[in-house]
């Protein structure tokens, strides 16, 4: 592998997967550079609220974070509920007995982002920073540069300022939001809304209208003030090996990613952990990522294709299911558990739908 022969182990892309590996590395005694293509980290976010997923495992993110020997220092707040819109715009509430997800802010424009956060962490260990410029990927020994391939689904949305109190809400909508889901997330007096859609990718800015359109009506909102608009998109695949030609690829670079509902985040920074545990101890990253992360792909594509297949009666089960749960964090981390029916499922699917994915080496 290339990070045998040379001193310094160089990173391409300055997102939370890449800067996760350079804390990670440059703690263990490396010397690390990165390489961004973009002028500073969070170039591509307007500080918009993202969530930090954490109902996939019985250990809290936060904890698994700190055991990467990294310091959750950005801004974050725990959301434990919020309520739940059916495709009816039926609303029933969701309270969880632990955090279902932290909140956290993106891009470079507020001190405490996830981004700034991650950066500042990444410079007091000496890590070089290497901005405007794209990596060689002849001199790359982690690929961290964010989606490839074509998109599996996209999101459009806005932040606006609000005194409102803090609040989440997500609607299961066919219109507002093919094949996903519509959102709002207020906190500390500002919000951001969304449409995410896992097709029909060409209704996005109707559908972001119609979801603004539908907000503003379910919660009495006249306006939303100082609206900054945003779009993004997102790539998934379950790749044969995350190494090629050397270069071990982490986050959306490597296909880690959330199939169900697109928060990739964790999976991002724990593929990063991985990588960098696999140069640091010289050990398999192929091994690493199909221990820790592999079940959690092949779960979240069954539970996508069942989304997608049964589509209004899986989102009125889901709706009443988690809203009457008395644990809602329990069925989702069954949700990603790999049980014998999400095995089946994709056992059956996974080859039919195998192009959808962008890449000719999935599982």
């Amino acid at each position: 592998m290339n990070w045998l022969k040379k001193r310094t182990i160089t990173i391409a892309g300055a997102g939370p997967s890449g800067m996760t590996a350079a804390i990670i590395l440059a703690k263990a005694g490396h010397k690390v550079r990165v390489f961004e293509r973009h002028p500073n980290v969070g170039e591509r976010f307007n500080d918009d609220y993202q969530g930090l997923e954490n109902w996939s495992r019985e250990e809290d993110v936060l904890d698994e974070i700190r055991n990467m020997d990294i310091e959750p220092t950005w801004w974050q707040r725990p959301f434990s509920g919020g309520s739940l819109f059916d495709p009816d715009l039926r609303p029933i509430e969701i309270e969880a007995q632990r955090p279902l997800f932290y909140l956290v802010r993106r891009g470079n424009s507020h001190p405490a982002s996830l981004d700034l956060a991650l950066l500042r962490q990444a410079q007091e260990l000496s890590v070089e920073f290497i901005f405007n410029k794209p990596a060689d990927i002849t001199d790359v020994d982690i690929m961290a540069g964010g989606p490839r391939g074509k998109p599996c689904a996209i999101a459009a949305g806005l932040t606006f300022t609000t005194n409102r109190d803090d609040y989440m809400c997500a609607i299961l909508s066919e219109r507002l939001a093919p094949g996903g889901y519509a959102y709002l997330l207020i906190a500390d007096g500002q919000a951001t809304l969304a449409t995410v859609l896992f097709t029909k990718f060409k209704k996005a800015q109707e559908c972001l209208k119609d979801s603004s359109d539908v907000i503003k009506q379910l919660l009495n909102i006249s306006e939303f003030s100082n609206a900054k608009y945003w779009g993004g998109y997102g790539s998934f695949s379950i790749p044969q090996t995350g190494e090629r030609d050397g270069v071990l690829y982490v986050g959306e670079a490597g296909g880690f990613q959330d199939f169900l509902f697109g928060f990739g985040i964790r999976s991002a920074m724990v593929s990063a952990n991985l990588a960098a545990q696999s140069i640091i101890h010289k050990t398999s990253y192929d091994e690493l990522w199909h221990d820790r992360l592999l079940p959690h792909l092949k779960a979240s594509f069954a539970d996508r294709m069942i989304y997608e297949s049964f589509d209004r009666i899986v989102k009125r089960g889901f709706w009443l299911v988690i809203g009457n749960h008395k644990c809602p964090e329990s069925f989702m981390r069954w949700l990603y558990s790999n049980s014998i029916i999400h095995k089946a499922i994709y056992s059956i699917t996974h080859k039919k739908n195998a192009r959808r994915l962008g890449k000719p080496d999935t599982y």
